[in-house]
């Protein structure tokens, strides 16, 4: 895995803006307020337990409590665990984006670690790495973590520019393997390193680039948190 240092916004633009040159036909993002491992939600408490039939129950009792609520054009379980993702539920999803300044907001947002740094992780693939929903009609099949490219059912995913990595419980190693570690993945990924000194300035660069809790988050909860970030100095 490739590791690089970013001192500002201007270099992070001028670098993401480079890997065009490269011709990967998938280039995604994934920004981190620390350095924990590329795991879904569903792994990082115990990544040696496979959670596969919990999964399918999970999901199973999600479609049953939640048909008021359904988006009516989720028509398959990918579909499903995508909404489910973005509402909290944890799944063998990891969030990323093919958007690389909302990856630099999700790195730096968190106040309560502004003094520490941030990680950015770029995943190059290619098509050859994506679900194909027609043939993989189980997210819980398979033996190969793969790249999901979502539908777009919730409003949240498309202010993110949301994709996903679809893990797999490992039988060989008997666990959830990192991507930072997966002997097939770990050398497409680039690890960028956003030092604490230029959080603050890189926060506002983005704001006024449009990229902030209001427009990633686009409701209510999304306005209240962006009106938090433009009062915070008064209210020190």
């Amino acid at each position: 895995m490739q590791i690089e240092t970013i001192e500002s916004f201007k270099e992070y633009l001028i670098y993401t803006e480079s890997l065009n040159s490269l011709g990967n036909q998938i280039t995604l993002f994934r920004g981190q307020c620390d350095d924990n491992s590329l795991l879904p939600s569903i792994a990082r408490s115990n990544p040696k337990l496979n959670t596969t039939r919990i999964e399918v129950e999970m999901l199973l009792e999600f479609r049953r409590r939640s048909h008021l609520l359904l988006n009516k054009d989720i028509i398959n379980d990918w579909d499903l665990l995508v909404y489910a993702q973005h509402y909290g539920l944890k799944t063998r999803l990891l969030d990323w984006t093919s958007n690389p300044l909302i990856a630099l907001w999700f790195a730096c947002k968190n106040e309560f670690m502004l003094e520490k740094n941030a990680f950015i992780y770029i995943l190059k693939g290619d098509e050859s790495m994506l679900v194909d929903v027609n043939k993989d009609l189980s997210p819980f099949k398979g033996n190969k973590t793969k790249i999901l490219r979502p539908v777009l059912n919730n409003d949240r995913i498309v202010a993110q520019s949301g994709w996903f990595t679809a893990h797999k419980y490992s039988d060989k190693t008997n666990s959830f393997v990192g991507l930072e570690k997966n002997v097939e993945v770990k050398k497409k990924i680039i690890k960028l390193i956003i030092p604490a000194s230029g959080k603050i300035e890189i926060l506002k660069k983005l704001a006024a680039f449009g990229t902030n809790n209001r427009t990633i988050f686009p409701d209510i909860h999304g306005l209240c948190a962006h009106m938090n970030w433009i009062y915070r100095d008064k209210l020190k």
